[in-house]
């Protein structure tokens, strides 16, 4: 299952998020995949786009995060995915 995930970081907080992230990276937990993140020009707020089978494996991600970043997690499914639902909910 695909889950968009929107993060914000305050002021005061983003350099010791950067500093964390340039320590441990995207490292995803075993049985998921860090499609991609993305970064605001300010730094004070990111994407990412991860894989998990899983929502254990996506809260052991953010576990390490949440005491810095506010991280808003959504399901998402891709294009394929939304054609396949809407066909098969044809009335």
């Amino acid at each position: 299952m695909l889950f968009a995930i929107y993060y914000e970081m305050t002021p005061e907080r983003r350099d010791e998020v950067l500093k964390r992230f340039q320590k441990f990276g995207d490292a995803a937990p075993k049985g998921m995949k860090v499609v991609g993140n993305w970064l605001s020009v300010t730094l004070l707020e990111g994407w990412s786009i991860v894989e998990a089978n899983d929502i254990a494996d996506l809260g052991k991600l953010f576990q390490s995060w949440t005491d810095l970043n506010v991280n808003h997690i959504t399901p998402v499914f891709d294009e394929d995915a939304a054609h396949r639902f809407l066909s098969a909910n044809k009335k």
